[in-house]
């Protein structure tokens, strides 16, 4: 019995820590994202006033990916993003590497840096 609860212990543990990936991309808003995500250039040409109106703060966060898919930030990720705007010298073209855990289309965010 004390075999299997530290074989199902360690098993655990390994899949924690191996969930922690980069996603690269732009940070966009999923407003945005949504209705021109898919346009050619639309990442690079996305601004910070943008990402700071009141309606795409509040439909959140994300990353748009080379291929076009957007993978959006849980409530914690999509503050860190707010501030991560906010402080940022930037105009457009937040190209980012975003740390974190993916479940599905969704990130758990511990890390937001310039790419």
């Amino acid at each position: 019995m004390r075999k299997f609860v530290l074989v199902l212990f360690v098993a655990i543990s390994l899949t924690a820590f191996a969930a922690e990936t980069t996603v690269k991309g732009y940070l966009v808003d999923l407003s945005c994202a949504k209705e021109d995500g898919s346009k050619p250039g639309f990442g690079a040409k996305h601004d910070k006033d943008c990402l700071q109106m009141p309606d795409c703060e509040k439909s959140g966060y994300g990353v748009l990916t080379s291929d076009n898919k957007v993978v959006k930030f849980d409530k914690a990720g999509n503050t860190q993003a707010k501030t991560f705007i906010a402080n940022s010298k930037k105009t457009k073209d937040f190209r980012v590497s975003v740390t974190g855990s993916v479940k599905g289309d969704t990130m758990t965010v511990q890390k937001i840096e310039m790419q």
